[in-house]
């Protein structure tokens, strides 16, 4: 909650010249805590949120997925509505940052500030957890250099490569045509997604959580056209010049729909739950992330309420925090999100969570030097 000193005070007749002063005093505190001294647009505020949120959603409903049982189809639905929301995140980054051209000093020193304080400060706090409950790796620093300490941190390593490719593609897209950055994105699209999609439902069928085809990246050498970057430069494209919104909520519901369906015929198949179509390069996946992008960005411009803002600023740690919310926090309280009704508990379980990760993050962020990690 924000304390009711930082709410900007209506100023009656009756107040003095200090009354005034602590008005402005009070309502530039809430914009520096909100953010809207940086001219956030408030429909990648709204995405930054839905898509934190849609995490949180993911992480609680995935455990009906991988459980055949009689809620097997509300996790199937919950989970593939929302597969989309890590790719979200990686075109958002696209849409604010790959039009903009500056130097590659302040640019580095920007990124290095977002992402190295929350990276560090996590992977340290979840071996604090593992090795609390008796769990983890001896040495820390060679654990944080090897790779996420826990499962979902890591975006931030993936965030580094992102980085550190994002001034040459700025280079690109700034200096490109529209022509030409569609021919890019669609090439990503075939390489990265449809054809290794293709070629394991024909030839290598499978269960695990990656669509892989060796031979574009080892004979071809397409190499260039794989990863996340492709989110990125999509999310530039649909920001620059949006679709309709009936384009978008096509596009969104026809993936998700998809998803499902194939979640359903690989079930089948193998005669358990299968993620093949859920994974972040499924075309189904990358069809659905365009259209609610799209959705959001067909909306008018404008900047985000004072709430929108600070949920908006809350969303990195909210990320960083869940994990240990919805298992030990949660549960801890006798709540057990696969308990009741399959379709609603879920629903009411990641909104609580994301409630409290919102007050615990909100909370922390009111000290202006833990901004930089949470």
């Amino acid at each position: 909650m924000v304390p009711m000193m930082l709410l900007p005070m209506s100023r009656s007749a009756g107040q003095g010249r200090g009354g005034s002063r602590g008005a402005d005093s009070n309502m530039r505190a809430w914009r520096a805590f909100a953010g809207e001294i940086s001219g956030m647009d408030r429909r990648i505020s709204a995405l930054r949120v839905i898509a934190c949120y849609m995490v949180i959603q993911l992480h609680v409903s995935a455990e009906l997925f991988v459980k055949p049982g009689a809620g097997w189809w509300a996790g199937n639905v919950l989970n593939s509505l929302t597969r989309s929301c890590v790719p979200l995140f990686f075109m958002i980054a696209g849409a604010t940052m790959l039009a903009r051209d500056e130097p590659l000093g302040p640019f580095f020193r920007k990124r290095v500030l977002r992402i190295l304080p929350p990276l560090l400060v996590w992977s340290l706090f979840y071996l604090w957890w593992l090795w609390h409950n008796g769990g983890g790796p001896a040495n820390w620093p060679l654990a944080i250099l090897q790779g996420p300490t826990m499962f979902h941190l890591w975006y931030f390593y993936a965030l580094v490569g992102i980085y550190a490719a994002l001034p040459i593609m700025r280079k690109f897209y700034i200096h490109s045509s529209r022509r030409d950055r569609i021919l890019f994105a669609l090439t990503w699209f075939l390489v990265a997604s449809v054809v290794p999609t293709a070629q394991n439902i024909l030839f290598n069928r499978h269960c695990g959580g990656y669509i892989g085809f060796p031979r574009l990246n080892d004979v071809y050498h397409l190499t260039f056209f794989g990863g996340y970057m492709g989110y990125v430069v999509l999310g530039a494209i649909a920001a620059d010049r949006p679709a309709s919104a009936r384009a978008g909520w096509a596009a969104f519901l026809g993936g998700s729909l998809a998803t499902i369906a194939g979640n359903w015929w690989l079930a089948r198949q193998f005669g358990s739950p299968c993620e093949f179509f859920m994974v972040y390069f499924s075309p189904f996946v990358v069809l659905a992330a365009w259209g609610l992008f799209t959705v959001a960005m067909s909306l008018r411009e404008g900047t985000p309420s004072r709430w929108l803002a600070v949920l908006a600023d809350c969303t990195l740690g909210i990320y960083g925090l869940h994990v240990i919310v919805i298992g030990p926090v949660l549960q801890r309280f006798g709540w057990n999100p696969l308990a009741g009704n399959a379709w609603l508990n879920p629903l009411a379980y990641a909104i609580a969570a994301f409630a409290v990760c919102f007050v615990v993050i909100g909370t922390l962020r009111l000290a202006p030097p833990l901004r930089r990690v949470f």
